[in-house]
């Protein structure tokens, strides 16, 4: 106990999300008078499968990271089931934030699906429609291009859930103890 309260204490946690249109900044979208459909169950996808298989989102974060001085990141299917979970959540309940609706962080997502993490950070967004498109707006705001660039990251995972402007995006990046 002593010493999982010591790594939390030591770790670094960072965040970032970004809304559509390229707007970003710490907030949560839930409520006030918005509607939202139950999504389909094609709507909640998994396409962390999908990332890993399709190497076109890795070769072009890695080429942003590489760009910056920073090494490869490897995809994690850990970390693309903590994710997942948190963009289907999201669409699910209609809400925008990095806190889960159960009150989670990434860092306890991450916990969840068995990746023990010395550092971990998440860059959100909603609304974009391709893999490109949401890199291109993470990488033009500069809380998120922290987390893109980040030297300490060596996993990551991209999940995607919903459909047009209920499009929501989860990239999570980490590394182990």
């Amino acid at each position: 106990m002593i010493k999982h309260t010591l790594s939390i204490l030591a770790m670094t946690l960072t965040a970032a999300c970004m809304g559509s249109g390229g707007s970003s900044g710490l907030g949560t979208s839930s409520g006030g008078g918005n509607s939202f459909a139950t999504p389909s169950a094609s709507e909640m996808m998994s396409d962390t499968a999908h990332v890993n298989s399709n190497s076109s989102f890795t070769s072009m974060l890695n080429g942003v990271r590489s760009d910056n001085g920073a090494a490869a990141v490897t995809y994690d299917a850990r970390l693309g089931a903590a994710a997942q979970g948190h963009a289907n959540d999201m669409l699910a309940n209609g809400f925008f934030s990095h806190t889960g609706s159960n009150g989670s962080s990434v860092g306890d997502r991450v916990t969840a699906q068995g990746y023990t993490w010395r550092t971990v950070g998440e860059n959100i967004a909603r609304g974009y429609q391709s893999e490109a498109s949401v890199l291109d707006g993470w990488v033009n705001s500069p809380g998120h291009q922290a987390n893109n660039v980040n030297p300490n990251f060596e996993d990551f995972a991209l999940a995607r859930a919903g459909s047009g402007s209920s499009l929501y995006w989860v990239l999570v990046l980490a590394a182990e103890q």
